[in-house]
């Protein structure tokens, strides 16, 4: 409605009149009108306007009155309002706020667009997160996780399974929607079955919570392929992989040089045989097992020559030889002058004998001397050696050598002849002698003496003059001029001297035998005087130098000359592989290889079934620990050491269960003794004053007190108790405090009840009494005081009431509520 304001003009000349803007009246010229808008309207265009001289109204078309709106009202986090229709506010338009479902208003509920465009309240309100009674979570093993709109997520620490609801809501009324759930202790059942396996640490109907071990172990003969025990999960399964238990398989037992093996088969208690070639012997066990611990039990033997015994001395001979193994021969020689009657060579047998018989050295023998006509031999025996000598009757010239001697093949030389002669003072003598006479007398007269002389090279066989006799004959045979000769040389030990002649200006020729060499000149000259030049060269056996010891052994023998024989030996806890004889050769070497020490062998350790073995070298002077089972405590020496005979140090070790004493007892309380593991029974109340391992002992107090502490005192398999003993202190509860609500009761102690009252207009949300529990804790838990829920018979869920107060009184909150639905 717009209202005018009229001006009276006075016209001088003629009025001017204007139309009424609106119809009421007339207006002259220069009348100014004002218009204005009614309450809840908004004047659109210009307010006034003046009659002009042209009859019109100024600024065109009259202004406009629009009704009055309000800007959007301010959005909220987590609530919004109710009561808008489309984006339009108008002037007493009425919205309210509600917040989302877990949330609560805090500020004014309900806004009023007022006549002016402005809301009458200008204040923001706010929704805020319904608070609710905090979970129990420690108490009850619970895990919290906050999720949106007051919902929380509940689930179990590790080792416990939910039972209950998994979210829960807080409503409006701060009480949660649903009963806190419980976390129960994760039972997995009885532990899995494991073929020719059993547990050794609990049977199989023993149960088993979360955090539980079964180790298993398996029948002789079959081992663990697989992890060997299992552990009781969290989500109450036993974990994987089980234990499989597989036959024990020993590896392919070692070869052995100059051996065979027979393998029988390679599974536990399989054997494998071993045997040698021909010409050598097993040393060390013939048969081998196949033991529980995959191991061939018996040690590796070895195949050692077979050796013939030492050959026995011949009289006047010699043996030689390199080695005494099969295969191999000695040579037999005689010495000078004897003759070998039996075979040369023997050779050792695959059985150690040698094939034939020793043969002997026996003399050499001439024929007898034969007699010679017109003369005699001096000297009956003709062994070898021997020198014989043959001499004419007077009247008779000796023809040939006077004396022979017995050699190797026979006579040195053939059986002179005596001849019947004239003698003839001109004829030359046999061999060249002279017979120097007398100048002064050519005739051989009674009495005459004459004296022979040899030619050069040639000498007297003896120094004989002869005398004529009266009866006109010598008084002897005419010597003989044989060829000037050294004695033939003797052949140095171990050595031979080649003589083909001895007579003046000959050479010989020495040598030694195979193993030996020659020390001086090797050629000698028949001198002068029947002499042989220089010095004998002598024969020295070669050397084969000093090889040295072995490790961990040594070598018996101070000499390394040809055919002499080193004997190796180990040290205590050794064991020789190789020959243990080397014999230097004629070459400068050693006939074999080397040979070496290795330490001895003990084999797996043989204990009892419950002791483990730590360690896999079973060698001389290395050791292995023994331990037990868990739950058992060894007696004897925890560390065995494989000693130099070839066994372990250890004894009879065994286990024996581990024992703990009577637990320490308390005051205000006392012990429960019972076992929470495998394979025992229950004691019920402690009698006893002694547990075995894994035996548990639970503390509890009286009445009115509580434990501080872990109550669980468990036996360990050292045989003394695992933890601290707890304490009994008085069991109290903090004093519950109500909102809007007092507490009956006033004894606070463990076992006592108290009982909650609200104040008037309030009712109990929650348990109306609650019981004060060990750990201080009231159960089922101190309720709340609220205002009551809605009644489902006055207002149906959805519905709304507006509130409204008597005259004289100021509505503080929301004015309108609406009936939600809420679970229980």
């Amino acid at each position: 409605m717009c209202h005018l304001n009229q001006n009276t003009v006075s016209s001088v000349t003629h009025l001017i009149l204007c139309s009424n803007p609106q119809n009421k009246g007339r207006f002259i010229f220069n009348s100014k009108v004002t218009y204005a808008c009614d309450d809840g309207y908004r004047l659109t265009g210009h307010p006034e306007r003046v009659c002009q001289a042209n009859r019109q109204w100024s600024n065109g078309d009259p202004p406009v009155c629009h009704i009055l709106t309000c800007d959007p009202p301010p959005i909220i986090l987590h609530g919004q309002y109710r009561g808008s229709v489309g984006s339009i506010f108008e002037v007493g338009h009425k919205v309210e706020y509600v917040c989302d479902e877990g949330y609560e208003l805090t500020g004014d509920a309900v806004w009023t667009c007022l006549k002016y465009g402005k809301w009458d309240k200008s204040s923001h309100p706010r929704c805020s997160l319904v608070q609710c009674q905090e979970p129990p979570l420690d108490e009850n093993h619970l895990v919290l996780r906050s999720l949106d709109s007051g919902i929380v997520e509940l689930s179990c620490e590790d080792g416990y399974v939910l039972h209950g609801a998994r979210t829960l809501r807080c409503t409006l009324a701060q009480e949660w929607n649903d009963t806190f759930p419980v976390c129960k202790q994760v039972f997995c059942g009885p532990p899995p079955e494991v073929a020719f396996g059993d547990p050794s640490s609990a049977p199989l109907s023993a149960p088993s919570y979360f955090g539980s071990m079964v180790s298993y172990s398996c029948m002789d003969g079959f081992t663990l392929r697989k992890e060997g025990s299992v552990t009781c999960q969290a989500d109450g399964y036993w974990s994987s992989p089980v234990p499989d238990c597989i036959p024990v398989e020993c590896p392919q037992p070692v070869e052995i040089a100059n051996g065979i093996v027979d393998v029988q088969g390679l599974m536990y208690l399989s054997t494998a045989l071993y045997s040698c070639k021909p010409g050598y012997s097993l040393v060390g066990n013939a048969t081998v097992l196949c033991g529980e611990s995959g191991l061939w039990i018996g040690g590796v033997p070895s195949c050692q020559p077979i050796e013939c015994s030492v050959p026995k001395e011949i009289p006047n001979g010699k043996v030689a030889y390199t080695k005494l193994q099969f295969n191999h021969v000695v040579i037999f020689s005689c010495h000078r002058g004897y003759r070998l009657h039996g075979p040369e060579t023997l050779k050792c047998l695959a059985n150690g004998e040698w094939d034939q018989e020793t043969p002997v050295c026996i003399q050499i023998y001439c024929a007898p001397p034969n007699p010679i006509d017109n003369g005699f031999v001096e000297g009956l025996d003709h062994k070898f050696g021997v020198t014989i000598f043959y001499s004419c009757f007077p009247g008779f010239q000796l023809v040939g050598q006077n004396h022979l001697t017995c050699e190797e093949f026979g006579w040195s030389s053939s059986v002179p002849v005596c001849y019947s002669r004239l003698l003839d003072p001109n004829a030359e003598p046999i061999g060249g002698a002279t017979v120097p006479l007398s100048p002064m007398d050519m005739s051989f007269l009674h009495g005459t003496v004459i004296v022979y002389r040899c030619h050069k090279s040639y000498e007297l066989t003896t120094s004989t003059a002869l005398v004529c006799l009266e009866e006109g004959g010598w008084n002897g045979t005419a010597p003989m001029c044989v060829p000037a000769e050294c004695e033939e040389p003797p052949s140095p030990d171990h050595g031979s001297v080649n003589v083909t002649d001895t007579s003046l200006g000959s050479l010989v020729k020495y040598s030694c035998e195979e193993g030996y060499e020659l020390e001086g000149e090797s050629v000698r000259q028949c001198v002068a005087g029947r002499k042989w030049s220089d010095v004998p060269p002598v024969c020295r056996p070669i050397s084969c130098g000093d090889p040295g010891d072995i490790d961990n052994g040594s070598a018996e023998g101070d000499s390394f000359l040809y055919l002499e024989v080193l004997r190796y030996e180990c040290s205590s806890g050794f064991v020789l592989k190789g020959g243990d004889t080397r014999t230097c050769k004629a070459d400068g070497n050693w006939d074999a290889e080397k040979p070496w020490c290795e330490p001895i062998s003990c084999g797996s350790p043989v204990v009892p079934s419950d002791v483990i073995v730590t360690g896999k070298e079973y060698t001389f002077n290395k050791h292995v620990e023994l331990r037990c089972k868990s739950g058992l405590l060894l007696q004897g020496p925890s560390v065995s050491v494989c000693q130099a005979d070839g066994t372990w140090s250890h004894g009879s070790p065994e286990c024996r269960s581990a024992h703990c004493g009577r637990p320490e007892s308390i005051p205000n309380g006392r012990i429960l003794g019972s076992d929470f593991g495998y394979s025992r029974e229950v004691h019920g109340y402690l009698n006893g004053s002694s547990f075995h391992y894994d035996d548990v002992v639970e503390y509890v107090c009286f009445d009115g007190y509580e434990v501080f502490g872990d109550p669980v005192l468990r036996c360990s398999a050292q045989g003394h108790w695992v933890g601290t003993v707890p304490e009994c202190r008085p069991c109290l509860c903090t004093p519950p405090v109500l909102k809007y609500g007092v507490v009956l009761g006033g004894d606070h102690a463990c076992g006592n009840r108290v009982f909650f009252l609200c104040d008037e207009g309030y009712k109990v949300l929650g348990p109306a009494a609650a019981t004060c529990e060990k750990g201080g804790v009231w159960s089922p838990g101190v309720p709340v005081c609220g205002r009551g829920r809605c009644v489902a018979d006055l207002t149906p869920v959805g519905g709304a009431v507006t509130f409204s107060c008597p005259p004289g009184f100021l509505l503080q909150g929301p004015g309108l509520a609406e009936c939600l639905v809420r679970l229980f």
